[in-house]
């Protein structure tokens, strides 16, 4: 058997023609994706959930030959090609710009030199001391690219939370204009029910931190880094912040307004900081909590000098669909990222590819074995109602841009659009007794989903770590934010086989992998759980399309009011 690399070569050459040139022969298509196995899945399995299916898409998005899928690459490119011949020899309609499968996402990529950047802090009258890049702090800027020069003081500002309905305002009677706000990640942890209690709202994600120093006047913005309630380690933020990142452009091919910069402290320089300002991080941990508190000046500077280039980075969602059979001007879209990391700049003993097999090849074969499966229940006759939009979205990793610039210009109107579902990193392992509903408690699609894996046997549990945020961090967050019902779930670790201490060592390693080189596809993996799920989401989906009533929020949601 040809060896993968000359499969996907062979792939390339058959699609290499143009970004949307029509294949000679969708047969060979088939027959040169194939993943190294013993048997190869004919032209009919790949119309119904099958693990050899799940297989073969999986070791392929993981291959080397997609070079860590990052967008603007040719292994992006090799990705978005591959998606797009998987989804017209399916059968699915092009549903992206132009009748095609490509909806073009006006991406900039701005690179901060690590070389040259320069970070200091200096106390009035006192030496500077220099900030470690990639040890102690990492940043860039979305301004306009070039030599970029600030000096500016320093205010500690809390967990940085303007929220109204919560009765939280750490900006209340402080002018920030032209300083640089330092801020804990994560909500308020009050014990009050505020902030949805032990689960993180989207006051806690860093995103946001930096939109409301943006909005209140500040030149920067700097989150400390803490592992607990960031959920990762400083590697995954080292790993992602010092190279290139990725904003989206005005459609007018204008600057986003943007802060002069914006980045993470470590957590040990955090502490020397406050070590400096003559407290402790413990204080502001404290001081930060207590009632009436509002942000303060530090008697300290920060001058930050450092040199930005910038490109315009080609990238797409790729988008399919299947018509519904009775109201087909409505949906219900399934998303799945099909960007991941690239290579590393420190390869390790790996060859320095970030291949993202799990993360998420995993969910885009998901996502294809769903459509597989939904289009032969069309040809019986037994299609959805309302039709089924499969978006495969770019540039996730970088801040969900693919996902929220559809939902910012949907193909389809967003009043059409009835509900979401959200694949990543799913379970490659073997079947469990219940899924986890990450984000718990947010609309009716739940009660379905817990309808649904009730008759497989199973049962819905909500996530055990809501204070991670996980529901702010994955494509569907896009589409909640304009006040469509969206949900995302996956498998628990509550194993078939093994139960939970099987399933907890299975989570440790997955954990272990996250957003590093070694998150490679694994022949031993079973995909049970894979195939599992998927036959979860395509109950799921389909009554959702048949059904008479949309999806609602639920009243506790903090999206209630927003459609």
């Amino acid at each position: 058997m040809p060896s993968l690399r000359l499969i996907v070569s062979t792939f390339l050459l058959l699609s290499a023609c143009g970004s949307d040139a029509p294949v000679p022969n969708k047969q060979a298509v088939v027959a040169t994706e194939r993943a190294p196995s013993d048997e190869t899945p004919g032209d009919s399995a790949l119309r119904v959930p099958s693990i050899d299916t799940l297989r073969m898409h999986i070791s392929n998005l993981a291959d080397d030959t997609m070079q860590g899928r990052r967008p603007g690459t040719e292994g992006g490119r090799t990705a978005e090609r591959y998606l797009k011949a998987q989804m017209e020899h399916l059968g699915l309609l092009p549903a992206g710009d132009n009748g095609t499968f490509r909806q073009r996402v006006p991406i900039r990529g701005v690179t901060m030199d690590p070389e040259t950047a320069r970070f200091s802090l200096t106390k009035s009258g006192g030496k500077a001391t220099v900030l470690e890049f990639g040890a102690q702090i990492v940043a860039t800027s979305f301004q306009a690219a070039g030599q970029q020069d600030f000096d500016s003081k320093l205010v500690f500002m809390g967990y940085g939370v303007t929220a109204p309905e919560y009765e939280w305002d750490d900006y209340a009677g402080v002018d920030v204009t032209g300083k640089t706000v330092v801020v804990f990640v994560g909500d308020p942890p009050v014990t009050d029910g505020r902030f949805r209690g032990h689960a993180m709202t989207y006051y806690g994600r860093w995103s946001y931190k930096f939109e409301r120093a943006l909005e209140a006047g500040a030149v920067a913005c700097l989150v400390i880094h803490e592992a607990a309630p960031a959920s990762y380690g400083w590697h995954v933020v080292e790993g992602s912040w010092s190279g290139e990142r990725f904003g989206l452009r005005q459609s007018d091919e204008g600057l986003v307004p943007a802060l002069g910069f914006q980045g993470w402290l470590h957590e040990d320089a955090a502490t020397a900081l406050a070590a400096s300002s003559g407290t402790t991080l413990a204080d502001w941990h404290t001081e930060a909590m207590t009632p009436g508190f509002v942000g303060r000046p530090l008697k300290l500077r920060i001058a930050a000098s450092f040199q930005t280039t910038e490109r315009d980075v080609e990238a797409n969602n790729i988008i399919g669909k299947l018509p519904g059979r009775d109201t087909p001007d409505e949906a219900v879209v399934i998303t799945a990222h099909w960007d991941h990391l690239g290579h590393s700049p420190a390869p390790f003993e790996s060859n320095g590819i970030f291949n993202g097999a799990i993360d998420n090849a995993s969910g885009l074969a998901g996502m294809l074995v769903t459509a597989a499966s939904l289009l032969e229940l069309q040809r019986k006759g037994r299609g959805p109602k309302r039709s089924v939009i499969f978006l495969a979205t770019t540039a996730e990793e970088q801040g969900l841009l693919g996902s929220r610039y559809y939902a910012d210009h949907a193909i389809v109107p967003l009043n059409n659009i009835v509900g979401v579902a959200n694949l990543d990193s799913m379970n490659v392992d073997g079947r469990t007794n219940s899924v986890v509903i990450v984000g718990a408690g947010q609309s009716t699609l739940e009660d379905t989903l817990a309808e649904v894996v009730a008759s497989q046997g199973r049962h819905a549990l909500p996530d055990s770590r809501p204070e991670s945020g996980g529901y702010y961090r994955s494509d569907q967050f896009s589409f909640a934010r304009r006040g469509i019902p969206a949900v995302y779930f996956r498998g628990s670790t509550d194993m078939g086989v093994g139960g939970i201490e099987a399933g907890t060592k299975l989570a440790k390693i997955r954990s272990d992998r996250y957003h590093t080189v070694f998150d490679k596809y694994d022949p031993a993996w079973s995909l049970e759980g894979t195939l599992q799920d998927v036959e979860t989401l395509v109950d799921l989906v389909l009554r959702v399309a048949n059904a008479d009533k949309r999806p609602t929020w639920k009243s506790s949601s903090e999206f209630t009011n927003i459609r």
